[in-house]
């Protein structure tokens, strides 16, 4: 065995080092432009409300030079036309609108929501207005409907907005036309209408770009850039580099890393005011351009124009003063003929505060407009060009993802790998003679491989991909809950082990029927049913996600041969197949992660340095001890990690069914301390994972795939990054986590259907009926999950480890009450239990959509209604049927057996 393990090791090493050097940044993601459509107004327009409202682009207002150019002396004007371009394929149409704006209006703020186009403020050439109005474009009649909306508390315009939720943040502007730049920030929020807000720090700004995203822990504002504009300073316009964060539930404006250098003369750092921009993937915001550059002569022309007023002051009689002062006139003309913006294509990452270029825009650069999502494609329209000069073109970017390549070493790994899966099931297969070793194994696994298998089973591909993703964008604070696994592991073999292993049940739901009724175990049984099916989706998905990023193959494909290879070896084997391929998972998975850190440490070379910059950045922080309600926090986080875990150690058949493959109570015992003792170095590994990645791709932010999600982290640095051969053991270890979840998933739910339906409601069955049963369901239950994850991939959820939490709360926390009834209170009966159980749920649907509550916090209130109310009712509504004494804990009878027990 120890020959084998160190050639093992030899192995792998060569692998590491040989590819220390051979891992390659993949092409990045590219950006082209194509023009689907011209504006039906030759000159173009730029400073235009534009959004898209139900499948079609909105254009209104606007403003141009529609006769001479700026630089000819051309006179602005402001437009009151409203225009929609519709889609139809790959075919655009402007349509007929009769209807206009109540008046010409430009260099507003617009976004774009479910419930039409904000367009807000705005100015033309008789001032700047409060006003606040919706268009909404109706389908059906097809036209525009015009919906006022509360004014602004103040005039504006040159600013820029952004959403959050339902709620519209507004952020600097000038209140007059020619005014000083303002700090304004401003919030409207349903029910409350516009409220002003801290404003934002530094200098007031004009043409700011303001836009949303997740920061790692929640959604927030940006406000980029700008132009500090003084009519009373020497210098008027004064580009800005900063970059400040607002968060709405601290309510704090933090200031976040300069835009780099794009050129733009005379400026330290870079300078992207009115530059379209649009947030992509979990946390990166696409900024295209901007008014800076190298070919920003705003310094040039000032320096002229310093220089025309200073001829002027001179005698006017003079031949030479009038020649200098044309001269210096057309050399202002000519500057601004050839001034253009900035060209650079950045990407902002806002959990590690970085920036990177990912190219250059082909043709002119627009600003003054924005940048929309328009079903799958992201569409810039209109804008400003050149000064004074606006472009009637509809501009479609088109995004080219990098090619990936997964190479015939890390395939053969991983074909390996899962060949040796199905080769475990086929070997248990021959053992299956009955139900009892179909569904219990016979009593024959030992406690050790239990207790990895319980581990596995409440691991999953979730915490595998999900936490070392929540250590890189949040902090270590998560990492508490597993200390809540210890904390729950004395209450299970004290006071529910004993009644799963001495009532001579399969299902845990078996005990609630002989506890209470047939009503509650069908409640409990169909409530773990639904949440299994929940849970597969989930577990399938996240790994298919990984196939997906390292191999490029379509994640629908992915997902399908992950439920068709952990649907063959359940059906074959049983769970002894089950729990021994989870124990081969378990090495493999902490295998992978040991790796991944091994290389992580390699390539930067100072482990000091990594946590040095993990803490420097709050990434280490383990706790928070504010009191909030709707933030994760400390106290709700430990104490509702415990209630979610409590719900599926003591209620969830995939995990009680493992309490009864052992031998006899004491090896189950050890198996479910096995699986708590792992958790804490295991679920360590997984965090310093996240940190690793964390210091890792704040150092190479050109690693970064622009739009990812974040639960794709750990897969990217696989696929981007180790070696061959040691990338395709850890997508083993991706893989292991998410068979060992799915097979527990399948097995368990084949249980539970064939046993608490199928056998409950078919006296007449024989084994060998059951056991086709068993076999067929598993089938059936596995084709479910995987549709159900095929369904996720189409919908993509930003967390899926906070979604499944929620998950677990919303299917747990009732049935966590109803076995604490059943077990600690005699007087419990089943009405009593099933209306607390309703009021549970109904409790929770309430919390989840009408309160902001965080969502540890669910079972913290969904258990305890449960039990109170359920206890409550009870003694209400009594129900005469007596309660055998070995279904109700009682403490004469544990010191009893704790007293037999250690004689």
């Amino acid at each position: 065995m120890f020959t084998g393990v160190r050639l093992f090791l030899t192995i792998f090493l060569c692998f590491l080092f040989i590819g220390l050097g051979n891992s390659q940044e993949k092409e990045k993601i590219e950006f082209s432009w194509d023009s689907i459509a011209n504006l039906p107004l030759k000159k173009g327009l730029n400073g235009s409300f534009v959004g898209v409202h139900n499948d079609v682009l909105i254009v209104a207002g606007g403003a141009n030079f529609p006769e001479n150019e700026v630089w000819e002396g051309g006179s602005k004007r402001w437009y009151n036309t409203i225009y929609v371009l519709k889609k139809s394929g790959d075919t655009y149409d402007w349509h007929d609108v009769k209807i206009e704006l109540p008046k010409p209006l430009a260099y507003g703020a617009s976004v774009s929501t479910t419930e039409g186009l904000w367009c807000i403020g705005g100015n033309n050439e008789d001032g700047v207005y409060k006003d606040v109005f919706l268009l909404k474009w109706n389908p059906i009649s097809e036209k525009i409907e015009i919906e006022q909306k509360p004014e602004l508390p103040v005039p504006l315009a040159n600013m820029e907005a952004t959403t959050i939720g339902n709620e519209i943040y507004v952020a600097g502007g000038q209140e007059t036309n020619g005014g000083k730049a303002t700090k304004n920030f401003l919030v409207f929020s349903p029910g409350k209408g516009w409220r002003q807000l801290q404003d934002i720090p530094g200098k007031g700004r004009i043409q700011p770009v303001v836009i949303s995203q997740n920061n790692g822990k929640t959604n927030v504002v940006y406000v980029f850039s700008g132009t500090h504009y003084d009519p009373d300073a020497k210098n008027p316009n004064q580009f800005l580099s900063d970059v400040w964060q607002y968060n709405p539930l601290s309510r704090k404006w933090i200031q976040k890393n300069s835009i780099p250098d794009n050129g733009t003369p005379g400026l330290k750092g870079g300078y992207i005011g009115a530059a379209p921009a649009i947030k992509m993937g979990d946390a990166h915001i696409l900024i295209f351009g901007g008014a800076g550059g190298e070919q920003q002569k705003w310094a040039v022309r000032l320096e002229l124009q310093q220089e025309i007023e200073k001829q002027k002051s001179l005698p006017s009689d003079t031949l030479r003063v009038a020649t200098k002062i044309d001269s210096l006139q057309q050399e202002v003309k000519e500057n601004l003929k050839t001034t253009s913006f900035s060209k650079t294509i950045w990407a902002y990452h806002t959990i590690t505060d970085t920036w990177t270029k990912h190219g250059t825009i082909a043709g002119a650069s627009p600003v003054v407009t924005k940048a929309l999502q328009w079903g799958g494609d992201i569409i810039v329209p209109l804008g400003e060009i050149n000064p004074g000069v606006r472009t009637p073109l509809i501009n479609k970017i088109n995004i080219t993802p990098r090619e990936t390549s997964f190479g015939w070493l890390n395939y053969l790994t991983l074909i390996v790998y899962l060949a040796l899966m199905i080769g475990i099931g086929w070997y248990f297969s021959r053992r299956n003679k009955s139900t009892d070793d179909y569904f219990l194994a016979g009593g024959r696994i030992p406690w050790w491989a239990a207790g990895l298998s319980i581990y596995a089973t409440m691991l999953s591909a979730i915490t595998y991909l999900s936490q070392p993703a929540l250590a890189f964008s949040y902090d270590w604070q998560a990492y508490l809950g597993y200390f809540t696994i210890l904390m729950i592991v004395p209450i299970i073999i004290t006071y529910y082990l004993p009644f799963f292993r001495n009532l001579n049940i399969t299902t845990a739901y078996e005990y609630l029927e002989k506890r209470f009724n047939v009503v509650v175990r069908m409640f409990g049984s169909g409530s773990f049913v639904l949440f299994q099916l929940a849970r597969m989706g989930i577990v399938v998905y996240l790994p298919a996600l990984a196939l997906s990023t390292v191999v490029g193959i379509d994640i629908y494909v992915a997902i399908i041969i992950m439920g068709v290879l952990a649907i063959i070896y359940t059906v074959m084997g049983g769970i002894e197949a089950v729990i021994w391929t989870d124990v081969i998972q378990v090495i493999v998975l902490i295998g992978g992660l040991i790796l991944g850190l091994v290389y992580i440490a390699i390539d930067i070379g100072d482990v000091g340095y990594i946590f040095n910059t993990a803490y420097q950045d709050g990434k280490l922080q383990l706790f928070d001890f504010r009191w909030s309600l709707t933030e994760v926090v400390t106290w709700s986080l430990f104490l509702g990690t415990f209630a979610l875990n409590f719900a599926p150690y003591t209620t969830d058949q995939a995990v009680v069914q493992r309490y009864l493959t052992t031998a006899n109570e004491k090896e189950a015992r050890k198996s479910i301390w096995m699986n708590g003792i792992i958790s804490i170095p295991a679920g360590l590994l997984i965090f310093m994972m996240g940190t690793f990645l964390y210091v890792y791709f704040k150092d190479n932010p050109q690693f970064l795939q622009v739009g990812m999600q974040n639960d794709g982290i750990f897969p990217l640095f696989i696929a981007d990054h180790l070696p061959p051969g040691v990338a395709g053991l850890v997508i083993a270890g991706v893989y292991s986590a998410a068979m060992s979840s799915l097979d527990s998933s399948m097995h368990s739910v084949s249980t539970v259907i064939t046993v608490d339906f199928y056998k409950r409601f078919n006296r007449g069955y024989s084994d060998v009926m059951a056991m086709k049963v068993a076999r067929r369901v598993t089938v059936t239950v596995g084709i479910l999950g995987t549709a159900v994850a095929c369904v996720m991939a189409a919908f993509p959820i930003a967390s899926l480890f906070f979604f499944f939490q929620e998950i677990v709360g919303l299917f747990g926390s009732a049935l966590a009450g109803i076995f604490m009834l059943g077990i600690f209170f005699r007087k419990a009966n089943w009405i009593g239990t099933l209306i607390g159980a309703v009021l549970s749920v109904i409790s929770l649907i309430f919390v989840k959509y009408f309160t902001p509550l965080n969502f540890y916090i669910y079972p913290l209130i969904a258990i305890p209604v449960c039990v109170i109310t359920g206890y409550l009712a009870s003694l209400a509504i009594p129900v005469n049927k007596p309660v055998a004494a070995n279904l109700v804990y009682s403490k004469k009878e544990f010191e009893n057996k704790k007293r037999l027990s250690n004689e």
